[in-house]
């Protein structure tokens, strides 16, 4: 069954009102027709089974047959900050972590990153990143699209981060003393938000790193090998989920 993502304004009631780039692909593209069912998400958690019913060169008007109950979220939200890569790596991280479920991805310029944008190319490489978020969300049968941003200098980021609840963690190839595993095992309950810190290539500095210790992070390192930066945050979200029961 087709799945689209649409504004929650959208739905009035019963009836869902498809706009028209969204009428267009369905009636020009994809050849649906009166009669056909699709699911709809409006990205807040909320995901209905909607039978097509109008078509019009300027929408698509359909009936909520079936709401759906939510399966596919994870209980815990993980919202990866990652030190922006070179080329399009972060386009990878972004499709593979919306996958596997993370809440959000925002990057950040910090010291080692080669890649620094200005406001107009942040502005849309964010279009571009949102896009394919919803994408992989519409793949992997998701009733949210993560958020993707916004674009955070290190300072940015730090300040955002002391002012955020939940567990914060940070993977460091330098950590010698504490793994993912074993910090994940010492929580007395599951948190309802970890934020996952990932370096760029050539990692995070020391300095960087005192200064997430400084607000609370908990640094851990995510094994014996050194990981690409576009393989951390997929491991790392992997292995959280998986301790807390939620790839079941």
């Amino acid at each position: 069954m087709r799945r689209f993502f649409i504004a929650p304004e959208a739905v009035q009631q019963d009836t869902v009102v498809f706009d028209a780039e969204l009428a267009h692909h369905m009636g020009n593209v994809l050849r649906l027709a009166p009669g056909e069912q699709v699911t709809v998400c409006t990205g807040d958690g909320t995901a209905c089974v909607v039978v097509l019913e109008q078509f019009t060169k300027d929408s698509v008007t359909g009936r909520i047959v079936e709401r759906l109950e939510n399966q596919t979220e994870t209980d815990v939200q993980i919202v990866l900050y990652q030190g922006m890569p070179k080329g399009d790596k972060l386009e990878l991280i972004i499709q593979k972590c919306t996958e596997l479920g993370v809440s959000a991805v925002v990057p950040v310029e910090t010291g080692r990153s080669i890649v620094h944008l200005d406001n107009g190319k942040a502005v849309k490489k964010l279009e571009r990143w949102q896009k394919i978020a919803l994408e992989a969300s519409q793949q992997s049968k998701r009733v949210q699209v993560p958020a993707v941003g916004p674009y955070l200098t290190w300072k940015q980021c730090l300040q955002k981060l002391h002012e955020q609840d939940g567990l914060t963690i940070v993977f460091w190839e330098d950590e010698q003393t504490q793994s993912l595993k074993t910090l994940l095992r010492s929580q007395q309950q599951k948190p309802d938000r970890i934020n996952l810190i990932v370096g760029p290539e050539g990692g995070l500095s020391e300095v960087e790193v005192q200064q997430l210790r400084e607000i609370g992070a908990v640094i851990v390192s995510l094994g014996k090998r050194i990981l690409r930066t576009e393989t951390a945050g997929m491991a790392g979200t992997a292995m959280i989920l998986y301790e807390y029961d939620e790839l079941e």
